[in-house]
């Protein structure tokens, strides 16, 4: 190597270091005024920018009662980011030819009654199937929250009711349809919804702060929620963790999510094609577009395209956002309802967006 190719290598190396430090001083600056916010307890936050992980950092309390201090390792519940985990689980199921995503729901689930209907996969997965949620069934679900319930005991809950409209006509947001997909998951595979993910995908990738959650079992430094009302701070409603399911069982760390969803945008969870499904707007019927794929909403945020999702759970708030245009992807968990993830993560990408 010549002297000038050297220096040039080492100005382009001090360049992206100084870089690093801007966007870690940035990162910072703004989430250290949120965490004084009133109802912040703790967040655990990551930047990656194309291969490099330039922020991962926790932020606050995993637990209020104990004093114990967040830390990078300390596993957050995310809710729905996990859809995206289920998505890419039945599309990695496909990609096997143990599937294909134009299935009918019946052929894995062969009780389940559709009312007359062909619901497919791709309904579930694009949220288009008229599958009743059941989350917004207050007073039938409300009663329940904290049992550990079976498949069969949950499903219950909602598969009698009428469809809310015929499959592929309309788009509306459906955890029952996820959670039917992690049954169809463990029917195919022949694990655990679980196991499935752990093996494909959490073990291979290295994610070892992934995993599905449990209330039974230890799990160190996971953090506690908690729930924000009337100005003051509560330990979050307890929820069995057999019902979220498939549609918004997972703890994660940040750290964990930005170098997930790396991985799912270069080929390492599913092939190209595979990704390309999940981030392809469904058409409805009437042929206009729904801005959701497959276990990933498609819009902009911070004024640029964006691929992304929003988590909420008793106890925390979540986000995972990606800016293909730019290579960013952003990190926020939050174990507060009183300090919102989505919001703290549009805020950083506006300020990081604008430094590039």
């Amino acid at each position: 190597m010549t002297v000038a190719l050297a220096l040039h290598a080492l100005f382009l190396f001090q360049s992206s270091v100084a870089a690093t430090a801007q966007d870690a001083a940035r990162v910072d600056a703004i989430v250290q005024e949120a965490m004084h916010g009133e109802g912040a307890v703790g967040l655990s936050v990551a930047v990656m920018r194309g291969d490099e992980v330039v922020v991962s950092k926790a932020y606050g309390l995993a637990d209020l009662e104990f004093a114990v201090r967040a830390d990078e390792e300390t596993m957050f519940r995310i809710g729905s980011v996990t859809k995206q985990f289920t998505a890419a689980g039945i599309l990695r199921l496909a990609e096997r030819g143990k599937l294909a995503v134009d299935d009918p729901l019946t052929k894995f689930l062969p009780d389940y009654p559709t009312h007359g209907q062909e619901i497919t996969l791709r309904h579930l997965l694009t949220h288009t199937s008229g599958v009743h949620d059941y989350t917004a069934l207050r007073l039938e679900w409300a009663p329940l929250l904290a049992r550990e319930l079976s498949d069969a005991e949950l499903v219950a809950l909602w598969q009698d009711l009428p469809l809310d409209f015929a499959p592929g006509e309309k788009w509306s947001y459906s955890n029952s349809g996820y959670y039917l997909l992690g049954m169809v998951i463990a029917k195919v595979s022949g694990s655990s919804y679980a196991d499935f993910l752990r093996e494909t995908f959490f073990e291979p990738l290295k994610l070892t702060r992934t995993r599905y959650d449990s209330n039974g079992e230890v799990i160190p430094n996971r953090a506690q929620g908690y729930a924000f009302e009337g100005g003051k701070l509560w330990n979050d409603r307890l929820l069995a963790m057999s019902q979220p399911g498939a549609a918004g069982g997972l703890i994660s760390t940040a750290s964990d999510l930005v170098r997930w969803q790396r991985a799912l945008v270069t080929g390492r969870v599913v092939q190209p094609e595979s990704y390309l499904e999940m981030t392809t707007p469904f058409m409805l019927d009437s042929g206009r577009e729904t801005g959701y794929g497959m276990g990933l909403l498609l819009d902009t945020q911070a004024g640029q395209p964006c691929v992304w999702h929003g988590g909420s759970i008793p106890g925390f708030h979540s986000v995972l956002l990606h800016f293909p245009g730019e290579e960013l992807l952003i990190g926020v968990i939050s174990n507060s309802e009183g300090l919102r993830a989505d919001v703290l993560g549009v805020e950083l990408a506006k300020a990081l967006l604008a430094t590039k």
